[in-house]
């Protein structure tokens, strides 16, 4: 090839006008179109004086290098051992053109320079070879705009970069570079905000690429595209391309910036607490508010609800609260909906978008501006101050409907904070009888209730025979319970208060009960049928319902007698699901231990038990344990850590063989037992020594003597560790109180091992409370509502080596009238 053996040498020097990256000014367009002076217009040639002084191999943009069609080496330069090789040179020649039109080149590393030979007579137009450079050294585009920004925010000012031309670009304001975290949906003014998916370039990494993703508000990542990205050292360059709709180039900035003094508007409308109501003489605006600027609420809670209320509430007609809980520390912003209740059960119905930010002891509200003057923005009160009372005695939970007496009209009590302030002052943990609690379908609520350190939580509560359900949120305020609560569906539907079952159970001291008590003839029979259903208590024989199947026919003085077939619950259960079974037999010979069923509840009241009945057959009646006369005493009452003896004698003519006596302790084990090791039996194994005495050995033991047809039940009744001298102490508002208790430990425990508290763990401190040397009493001085409650002595103390951790709880009340044809 003749051209190639020419040795012509031309140098291109101090254009620097073919500086890469450079944008073309004008319309006077350089071109090297005949740049040889003579045909056939080709030869060797290099550049001198001009950036890196070779071709750059850098896309470069339609009218870049002072040329309308800059061109730009589409490959690697080759290296000095590779001698003389063929390259392609392409063209942009549009926008979005860059090698539909190309030019073959040849290229000669010589090790300090590059040498280049092409035919520049090939297209007689505006073309010209771009000269590389370092980018950052260039003349690129700025983008300084707050609405790029992580914090701007879509909702307000929405824009994209549909129209960016493309090319490169530094960013000048935030921390001057794109995120590398997925921002939050709709932030830096856009639907779809662009982020690098990948981390920056170090130094000296020289142009790399990257993938910008662009984020809606289902996934981070909807759509992407791939960009150039140099670091520059104080900054970073970017080669950019137009997007799409909605999408937009974000750049970084602290989300700290936003909690500064400066950055928001603070408001402390006392107005606006949650359970301040409207006045319409007194008509407020929040349409007026700025919106998409950052909003503190510096009174009360300083942050909004995030509970629905009432309407008329806040001073507006529709009071407005964040639909959610508030975020975090580490989550920043984050976005959410405010929404309006309008109207006494609507809930997230009427909603606009906001933002929030944790700034650590305060939030940060960005918002849209309200439907009408009728929406305003809520603050939140403290829950456990700021709250109504619900203390109508007919909502305690035992207590039955009686129309007319209740007046529940729980379908109209306002959305908000309650406390309630009789019985327990909680909602039932369990499902209540319907008709009971002051109307048809009295509330209870699923779930524990929170510690102090929970803070507010949500539950369900639900209504006695129904499948109805309403979320509510309580939270522990130390004395007492708050609850979050909301208008019922009608009247039938209540707001129930727990109370103890142990103080309201109706007695039944009838003797035919007894066990071994058998009707002579069908005149002596007696029946429970339809007595009603509620809480009943055995007051006579062992004062529990029998747990094993009576003998003969008519036993327990009825056709029908009823046992419990579980064991009876601990005091410590509390109200427990239990089946009763009901015995049949007739003088033909038909046995059935467990004809038929019934579901009953019990409760452990410590000395005794009650029972919530429901006596649904004919001719049935429940069966207790009884007295027998061959043991004494009958009821053994023994103190923690005392001995307590079981003394039996056998009243028969027939001889019987001591080895014959068996002892079981009921539902338990057969004596002798390596579990009950501290019970020795007697030679004749008619006594029964209980060293130590604790709770293992509470329980009812019975004697059977097979060959005499003798059996005997004995009841082991430990004294309550701590035993009050009453259950409720009443006093006058003003008055002095002093409670006593009696340990009943062998040997009594020290004085620092009783403790005394006010339920649920309030110590006990200042001139109000006055605790005995011994710390068996405790004096209250000048009683008002806020000493009145529970209080609870505890005592730790230790029998044949086991701990044990006691207590005994004290209600302490202020006197008030009574309301007839209530159960108190």
């Amino acid at each position: 090839k003749q051209w190639y053996q020419r040795r012509v040498a031309i140098t291109a020097g101090g254009e620097t006008w073919r500086t890469a990256f450079t944008k073309t000014e004008g319309t006077t367009y350089k071109r090297d179109y005949q740049k040889m002076d003579t045909s056939p217009y080709r030869g060797w040639f290099r550049f001198t004086g001009v950036g890196h002084n070779r071709i750059t191999e850098v896309q470069q943009e339609y009218m870049s290098c002072g040329t309308q069609y800059p061109g730009w080496l589409n490959g690697e330069h080759p290296s000095t051992e590779e001698g003389v090789v063929r390259r392609v040179v392409s063209f942009t020649t549009a926008a979005s053109t860059y090698t539909s039109t190309t030019s073959e080149i040849f290229i000669r590393n010589c090790g300090n320079f590059v040498v280049y030979n092409m035919n520049f007579n090939w297209w007689n137009t505006n073309w010209g070879l771009c000269v590389d450079t370092d980018v950052c050294k260039a003349s690129v585009g700025e983008l300084d705009q707050d609405h790029r920004l992580v914090n701007a925010w879509g909702k307000i000012a929405q824009t994209d970069d549909r129209s960016l031309p493309r090319g490169w670009y530094k960013f000048t304001n935030g921390f001057e570079k794109m995120p590398e975290k997925c921002p939050i949906a709709e932030s830096c003014g856009s639907l779809k905000p662009g982020y690098l998916s990948q981390p920056h370039p170090d130094i000296g990494e020289g142009i790399v690429e990257r993938k910008v993703c662009f984020g809606d508000a289902d996934q981070c990542c909807s759509s992407s595209r791939d960009v150039l990205v140099k670091n520059c050292g104080t900054h970073f360059v970017y080669r950019l391309y137009p997007t799409t709709t909605y999408e937009k180039y974000c750049v970084e900035e602290s989300t700290t910036t936003m909690c500064n003094a400066n950055a928001y508007d603070e408001i402390d409308d006392d107005w606006r607490g949650e359970t301040v109501a409207y006045d319409n003489a007194d008509r407020h605006d929040d349409t007026q508010l700025t919106p998409g600027n950052w909003i503190r609420f510096t009174n009360y809670l300083g942050r909004m609800p995030e509970y629905s209320m009432s309407i008329y509430s806040c001073g507006h007609y529709y009071p407005g609260y964040l639909r959610g809980t508030h975020p975090t520390r580490a989550e920043g912003v984050r976005n959410y909906n405010i929404c309006w209740s309008t109207s006494m059960t609507n809930e997230g119905q009427s909603c606009k978008w906001a933002r929030v930010r944790n700034c650590g002891s305060y939030y940060l509200y960005q918002m849209e501006k309200p439907p009408s003057w009728q929406y305003g923005f809520c603050v939140a009160q403290d829950n456990c101050k700021d709250t109504r009372e619900l203390a109508d005695r007919w909502r305690l939970v035992v207590n039955p409907y009686i129309s007319g007496q209740s007046k529940a009209a729980d379908q109209t009590v306002k959305k908000g904070w309650y406390r309630l302030a009789i019985g327990h002052g909680t909602l039932p943990m369990f499902e209540p009888d319907t008709a009971y609690g002051g109307a048809a379908y009295p509330s209870w609520m699923l779930g524990e209730l929170p510690g102090p350190d929970e803070g507010e939580v949500e539950r369900t509560a639900r209504f006695a025979g129904t499948t109805h359900q309403i979320k509510i949120r309580v939270k522990d305020c130390g004395e007492h319970y708050s609850y979050w609560l909301q208008p019922t569906p009608n009247a039938n539907y209540v707001w129930s208060i727990d109370t103890d079952v142990c103080l309201h159970a109706n007695p039944l001291a009838e003797e035919w009960r007894n066990m071994f008590y058998v009707s002579e003839n069908e005149d002596d029979l007696h029946t429970d049928y339809q007595k009603g259903k509620d809480w009943y208590r055995f007051t006579t024989g062992f004062q529990m319902m029998a747990e094993s199947p009576p003998g003969p026919q008519y036993s327990c003085g009825t056709k029908h007698p009823a046992y419990l077939n579980q064991a009876h619950p601990h005091e410590e259960d509390g109200v427990v699901p239990r089946e009763v079974c009901i015995k049949e037999d007739d003088e033909e010979g038909v046995y059935q231990a467990c004809a038929q069923t019934e579901n009953i509840r019990v409760k452990n009241c410590g000395d005794y038990y009650t029972y919530q009945l429901n006596p649904s057959v004919q001719d049935m009646a429940y069966c207790v344990y009884n007295r027998k006369t061959s043991c004494e005493p009958k009821v053994v009452h023994a103190k923690y850590g005392e001995l307590a003896v079981v003394n039996c004698t056998l009243n028969s003519e027939k001889d019987f063989d001591s080895s014959e006596v068996e002892w079981t302790k009921l539902n338990s084990v057969t004596l002798p037992d390596d579990s009950l090791s501290n019970i020795e039996l007697s030679d004749d194994r008619m006594l029964l020594n209980i060293k130590n005495i604790a709770d293992q050995n509470a329980g009812v033991y019975a004697l059977y003597i097979p060959s005499t047809a003798t059996s005997e039940l004995v009841e082991v009744i430990l004294y309550s560790a701590v035993e009050a001298a009453q259950k409720y102490y009443t006093v006058e508002e003003g008055g002095d109180v002093t409670i006593e208790t009696e340990i009943n430990v062998v040997p009594t425990p020290a004085a620092d091992k009783i403790t005394w508290v006010k339920v649920p763990n309030k110590e006990l401190s200042g001139d109000k409370y006055v605790v005995s040397d011994d710390k068996t009493s405790l004096t209250i001085k000048g009683v008002t509502a806020k000493e009145a409650g529970t209080y609870r002595v505890s005592v730790e103390f230790e029998v044949d080596g086991k701990k044990f951790n006691k207590h005994s709880d004290v209600i302490v009340q202020l006197e008030e009238e009574e309301e007839e044809s209530l159960v108190m």
